[in-house]
């Protein structure tokens, strides 16, 4: 493992703001979720079946998208993350998660998201591409 200059402690700081993110979207805690972010971070998502892109900036937009993401999530039986790739930050670059998940059971055939961290361990982009049934 290359020498950062960073304690232990700070090697960590993105899998300790992931394994907060990652419990409250299990659990569907809104507030516990918008902890991860910060009025300067930004929600891209895509939807393939519908074409449809949004956009959500700062918290009162993302706890928005949350809320219906939440809803949405009404069946979570089969709800599944294949693919969960932490990277801390780094002198080489911002901390990041790579995700794939399902809940076809709600609807989410397929969903890829890519969070970018900033110095704080804090969500600053996330970009989400998904593909829903109708």
């Amino acid at each position: 493992q290359p020498d950062t200059g960073r304690t232990s402690q700070q090697n960590m700081a993105v899998q300790a703001a992931w394994d907060n993110h990652f419990g409250a979207f299990g659990a569907q805690d809104l507030p516990k979720i918008l902890l991860d972010y910060t009025e300067k971070s930004v929600i891209e998502v895509f939807d393939h079946r519908t074409g449809v892109r949004q956009t959500f900036k700062g918290l009162s937009q993302i706890s928005e998208c949350f809320t219906n993401l939440f809803k949405a999530l009404s069946n979570t039986s089969d709800l599944a993350a294949p693919v969960v790739h932490v990277e801390e930050n780094s002198p080489d670059g911002a901390g990041q998660v790579f995700l794939v998940w399902s809940c076809a059971a709600s609807g989410f055939v397929s969903v890829t998201d890519t969070f970018i961290f900033d110095k704080d361990c804090k969500i600053w982009r996330q970009n989400v591409v998904m593909t829903t049934k109708g």
